[in-house]
């Protein structure tokens, strides 16, 4: 093997090993640095308002018929008005976006108190070892709001550790 490919393999192995550390997912030097994901809605003013003032996610990007939603760090959510997007809204969505939490129970008074439709009450999965629960935004897109009780996956979410 030539010296200057030898120099190639260790250079992407470096950069490999950097983007790993820091936290981004690779594959043979390609990088993942965040994500979004994109839901799509008749009424876009509903969903803003909602994301915006009953969640309280930070938008990020304005870009009319779509804006673009901070969940945490590098973890994004886009609202899409369908009439612009390049998808359509379904009758039923199968689509569950989860927000792992610190305090499940604090999140499903709020957003009763808010109005908004609880599809599963607040619970706790001893087999999954969760607190839970799941509501729906203006779209009809379940909205999980879940803890993980299991210490090693704790660390992961980014939570403290909790029983």
């Amino acid at each position: 093997m030539s010296i200057l490919r030898c120099e190639r393999l260790k250079q992407k192995q470096d950069a490999s090993e950097d983007a790993f550390s820091s936290g981004k997912t690779t594959l043979n030097n390609l990088a993942i640095a965040s994500q979004i994901t994109f839901l799509y809605y008749k009424d876009l003013a509903a969903a803003q308002q909602f994301y915006e003032g009953v969640l309280g996610l930070e938008k990020v990007e304005d870009q009319g018929w779509a804006k673009i939603y901070r969940v945490n760090g590098t973890a994004f959510v886009g609202l899409v008005d369908e009439a612009h997007g390049s998808l359509k809204t379904q009758p039923e969505n199968a689509v569950m976006i989860t927000f792992v939490v610190e305090d499940v129970l604090d999140w499903y008074q709020y957003l009763r108190e808010k109005g908004v439709a609880i599809r599963q009450e607040y619970g706790r999965s001893q087999t999954l070892q969760i607190k839970y629960f799941f509501a729906e935004d203006p779209g009809g897109y379940v909205l999980e709001f879940e803890h993980f009780l299991k210490p090693e996956l704790t660390a992961v979410f980014n939570l403290k550790e909790s029983n």
